[in-house]
């Protein structure tokens, strides 16, 4: 069984569709590379290559004129679709549910057909392995094994992943197989548009510490938001637990749409009255979401994906 590893950036953090790169690194069984490129993307909209934060400077490592002069996702879905699909590889990569997300978004956009497939999350596997309580980033996974690499290009973050996996498996003397079944990996899928997200069947739930650190974190980010309407001026945001533990760009990336357009953020279910689900519900969200349901019933509570939120659709 051959490695594909992929990753996909956007040219503009707060629209999911504007897919503008595809990293895609193939390797053989021994991690031995046998392919990698950047597949670029005209994404035929507006740009924003700071990232998905104002002034936090990520690099991007986008060149207009190149990506002007490349084909639009159009073009490219043939290519795309058959490497994900290609049941020689096993599809990896690091947070990858948010790389779907954005597949998702461009294949809707275009009105074309959603890419059915299966992957495993390097991010979720190291975790597991290290026995930490949150994720990591990938630029902090490197500095763990060793590894150089540019972050944010997607070629080079795919191959950051494939090189995540091979330490996982060298350093334990597990297959991917083993490791994946060591630690109860249910692996991601996206059947029609239906993202179902990578999680451990251990079913580990954050303790009340670790919580209240991630409530903290977001706080002080949503505070530093400035608000530029008041769109959201009477919505009360309060979060999926798995996101609010994530620490990820998508979760901070929320955050500045929600300040941005007036809204309130809260860590409280009975102070909110809008709640936000990040993909499939995860052991985290189980007995929130119940409370939640619960809310709804009274009229207390709507409930909105991500993705309505971020492309400002509710």
């Amino acid at each position: 069984m051959k490695y594909l590893a992929f990753d996909i950036e956007a040219a503009n953090g707060y629209m999911l569709s504007s897919v503008c790169s595809i990293g895609v690194v193939i390797a053989d069984e021994q991690f031995n590379v046998l392919s990698r490129r950047n597949i670029w993307i005209n994404p035929r909209t507006k740009y924003n290559l700071n990232g998905t934060r104002p002034g936090v400077g990520i690099d991007l490592h986008l060149d207009k004129k190149v990506l002007a002069a490349s084909p639009d996702f159009r073009k490219v879905y043939p290519t795309v679709k058959a490497l994900l699909t290609d049941e020689q590889y096993t599809v990896v990569g690091h947070a990858v549910d948010s790389d779907v997300r954005m597949l998702n978004k461009a294949c809707q956009r275009y009105r074309l057909p959603s890419i059915n497939f299966r992957f495993l999350c390097t991010q979720l596997l190291y975790k597991m392995y290290k026995g930490d309580s949150e994720v990591k980033g990938l630029s902090k996974i490197a500095d763990d094994i060793g590894l150089t690499f540019s972050q944010h290009n997607s070629e080079e973050d795919a191959y950051a992943s494939l090189m995540t996996l091979r330490y996982l498996v060298q350093d334990s003397g597990l297959s991917t197989d083993e490791l994946v079944q060591k630690f109860c990996i249910r692996l991601g899928s996206n059947t029609d548009f239906e993202l179902v997200r990578p999680v451990s069947m251990l079913g580990q739930v954050s303790h009340k510490q670790v919580t209240q650190q991630a409530i903290e974190r977001i706080k002080q980010h949503f505070s530093e938001v400035k608000r530029v309407d008041t769109a959201y001026k009477n919505k009360v945001f309060c979060l999926a637990r798995s996101l609010e533990l994530s620490d990820s760009d998508e979760l901070y990336a929320l955050l500045d749409v929600i300040g941005r357009h007036g809204g309130r953020y809260t860590a409280k279910l009975y102070k909110g009255n809008c709640y936000v689900r990040w993909g499939q519900s995860t052991p985290q969200d189980v007995m929130r979401e119940k409370r939640v349901e619960e809310l709804c019933q009274q009229g207390l509570m709507t409930v909105v994906d991500i993705s309505d939120v971020m492309e400002e659709r509710i």
